[in-house]
């Protein structure tokens, strides 16, 4: 069983009854619940010569998610192909790099902003390099599983959210049957310290 940060404000767990009383006070800022999404390349995996002598010993009931759910929305999933602007990170444009002889390619995750603990259920497997279709996934199932339906904003910080973000509710909408993000949920996006040097002036209109 995978389990959430428990230092993030997360109503019913850790903030106080009243805590969104007047929505209002400016020192509610301190309830905001912060995210950021990266991929690793190095989690790569071989295919296995014998896949059904694979044994699975827990499917999404930790930080990986449920391997069914995911891989149909993969296979309804429209691929993004048009070229980024920015130069600042590789894997947007060479997001549909096959490696032979891997089944993954490496994992995204999506984690707490402020202490880097993983959400339940939103580490996702890549295929072709780190595809806006993976962390779409990613992104909705950490929201779904981290209590944020009371949540009136969240901060999301992606080391490429100048692309990412430009069309993601086109592309959530599109991937209804699996995807779904609060339409009254405010996503305040950023860029970490480390990439946003990489950055041009057109990535923060």
């Amino acid at each position: 069983m995978g389990f959430f940060c428990p230092t993030c404000p997360q109503p019913g767990v850790n903030l106080p009854d009243d805590w969104n009383k007047n929505p209002n006070d400016p020192t509610n800022w301190k309830y905001t619940r912060g995210f950021v999404a990266d991929g690793n390349f190095t989690a790569a995996h071989q295919k296995q010569a014998q896949p059904k002598d694979d044994v699975w010993l827990k499917n999404g009931d930790s930080f990986m998610t449920q391997r069914g759910p995911y891989l149909s929305h993969l296979r309804d999933a429209i691929e993004d192909n048009d070229l980024r602007t920015c130069h600042e990170h590789n894997a947007i444009n060479n997001k549909n790099v096959f490696h032979r002889g891997f089944d993954a390619t490496g994992i995204g995750a999506i984690a707490c902003l402020r202490h880097g603990t993983f959400c339940p259920g939103s580490v996702v497997d890549f295929q072709k390099g780190e595809r806006q279709m993976n962390m779409d996934y990613a992104l909705c199932q950490a929201l779904k599983n981290t209590m944020t339906s009371e949540e009136k904003r969240v901060i999301f910080v992606y080391d490429i959210n100048c692309q990412y973000m430009v069309n993601l509710m086109a592309w959530i909408k599109c991937g209804a049957k699996h995807l779904w993000i609060r339409p009254d949920l405010l996503l305040v996006a950023g860029i970490g310290l480390f990439h946003v040097h990489g950055h041009q002036e057109i990535c923060f209109p």
